[in-house]
């Protein structure tokens, strides 16, 4: 079974009343905090008042999932002092490194994972029809980690008790974890924006709390922190897929890397003289000839025999007209001639005229995100979602119920430092599978996986757009 604090289903239809009872929780949230079954503490009630009038400072915690059923012991970080009780506030996190005691404690009967969504509840009126598309998606994410949590109550384990906050802002973020310092949770998932994901990344290390990050993925975050874990795979990682892909699947001479200028080069991703004997071949070609210029600017670099082989890695909104002009370019001037253009993810986010280049050309894209829905798994979902919700899935809806079933069953089974537990072992979801690696941004640095820089899910597939529908290219 399991108990929540606020009992009303999160959605339940249309969307003008999915949006009333999301915030009628969410703002009754604000201003009553229940407590339940011993695992919940009680709320301060002058604490409540006074966020109450000023609650634009310190967002109330809008839900708490707990599992009610007792389960087998699994191994955890938190050990008890032999000279001590055994009473939960006398006990220590034993550091793995060099063995001192830390300031603070861990639940040792249960697993507490604190969740940091921006669902902008105070920028919405709870009797309004609509809200805006922002806080929608994270609607939409939540109501997928409802549907993990469901299913993983029938799992055995360790009892999960799951804290989730509505971010307004990065200070929202701070005084969150200002109110876990001496009892950190075991888990973090988000935040969503990169300076309040900085911040919990450094917070999270220095209380030895594993942060999964749903959706920043950069080598910018954090250095030397094995405890942040990027849900998606980076840029460099795309970019390797690409070459390798490319490399492996047509000769050399004939790919080319097409750059916007020396300034912006990815040259380095592509030609690493300690990988590759033989260089791809770059070809610069600034925006303004690209978009302007009479002449035929690619059909010099065409093959008479063979696949004639471009890769564009452009990842920005800023690179959306210059990504859009390639694509024409190459429709223009490729005649009968076979083109491929390898392409990021990121495309798929751009303009509808990029999206028709994807479907009538040759165009192979790197993609953390899949969803087969011919697959049983996914349309058993979709049919479980509707039946509960009424409406049917996002892709965040999908991705939510991902990171959750992944992050829970790590949790279980290898404890709350899975990522160095469970490498190299791959587990298959709905919309991407979980393969965890340690990233190294020095190759100074030892390869100890505790001397890792951060850990990123692996998973990237090559794929084709025909039609509205991916096909992956081995």
């Amino acid at each position: 079974m399991i108990l929540a604090q606020n009992h009303q289903p999160l959605l339940n239809g249309n969307s003008s009343l999915i949006v009333s009872t999301l915030f009628m929780i969410f703002l009754s949230a604000c201003a009553v905090k229940k407590s339940s079954v011993h695992t919940i503490p009680k709320t301060d009630k002058t604490e409540t008042n006074n966020r109450n009038k000023n609650n634009s400072h310190l967002p109330a915690k809008v839900d708490t999932i707990v599992w009610k059923k007792s389960f087998p012991e699994d191994k955890v970080i938190v050990k008890s002092d032999p000279n001590q009780s055994t009473n939960p506030s006398d006990q220590v996190v034993i550091n793995k490194k060099n063995k001192t005691k830390n300031k603070f404690i861990k639940e040792d009967t249960a697993y507490r994972v604190l969740a940091l969504m921006p669902f902008k509840t105070l920028d919405n009126d709870s009797a309004a029809s609509k809200i805006n598309m922002g806080s929608l998606r994270f609607v939409q994410f939540y109501a997928g980690i409802k549907m993990a949590l469901e299913e993983l109550d029938n799992e055995p384990g360790k009892k999960i008790i799951l804290d989730v906050y509505d971010t307004q802002s990065g200070d929202d973020t701070k005084n969150i974890l200002a109110k876990y310092e001496t009892t950190p949770p075991h888990l973090i998932i988000g935040p969503q924006k990169s300076e309040s994901v900085k911040f919990t990344a450094e917070w999270a290390k220095a209380h030895e709390t594993s942060l999964i990050s749903p959706w920043v993925s950069s080598s910018t975050i954090t250095e030397r922190n094995p405890y942040y874990i990027q849900a998606k795979a980076g840029l460099a990682a795309h970019y390797k897929l690409l070459n390798e892909h490319a490399r492996k699947n047509y000769p050399v001479k004939n790919i080319y890397l097409i750059s916007k200028s020396a300034e912006e080069s990815k040259s380095r991703f592509f030609n690493d003289s300690s990988l590759y004997s033989e260089s791809i071949s770059e070809k610069i070609i600034p925006e303004d000839e690209l978009g302007t210029s009479q002449e035929l600017l690619l059909t010099p670099l065409l093959k008479e025999e063979g696949s004639t082989v471009f890769i564009l890695p452009l990842s920005s909104s800023k690179d959306e007209n210059y990504i859009y002009q390639f694509l024409r370019r190459v429709s223009i001037e490729k005649g009968t001639k076979d083109v491929v253009v390898y392409g990021t993810y990121k495309w798929l986010e751009l303009k509808s005229d990029i999206i028709d280049y994807l479907n009538i050309q040759k165009i192979r894209l790197s993609i953390s995100n899949y969803i087969d829905n011919d697959q049983s798994d996914v349309r058993n979902f979709k049919k479980k979602y509707f039946e509960k919700y009424r409406e049917y899935p996002t892709e965040e809806a999908l991705e939510g119920y991902d990171v959750v079933k992944f992050s829970i069953r790590a949790l279980r089974n290898y404890g709350p430092d899975f990522q160095w537990k469970n490498m190299n072992n791959t587990a298959n979801y709905l919309e991407t599978s979980y393969q965890l690696m340690p990233i190294f941004k020095s190759k100074k640095i030892s390869e100890d996986p505790m001397d890792a820089d951060y850990f990123e899910n692996s998973f990237i597939k090559i794929v084709e757009l025909r039609s509205n529908k991916y096909k992956i290219i081995d």
